[in-house]
């Protein structure tokens, strides 16, 4: 038997029935990485951080989980 501390984040990011994001900052911006159950991942590069605010709320709205990098 195994308990939720045998897997890795990604595996139980993996677990979400609707799929999960994960939001990043890269070279100053911010970038939005989607993964969705088979579909291919798809990368939003964000303008600004009222247009990532936008697409964090929409993923939301759509059932997706969402994951923060470096969050505490």
């Amino acid at each position: 038997m195994f308990s939720a501390s045998d897997l890795s984040l990604d595996d139980l990011m993996a677990l979400k029935p609707r799929g999960f994001y994960r939001v990043e900052t890269r070279d100053g911006g911010t970038t939005i990485t989607v993964h969705r159950p088979g579909e291919p991942v798809e990368i939003i590069d964000c303008l600004s951080p009222g247009h990532a605010n936008q697409v964090r709320l929409r993923l939301t709205d759509a059932g997706l989980t969402g994951f923060v990098e470096g969050a505490r």
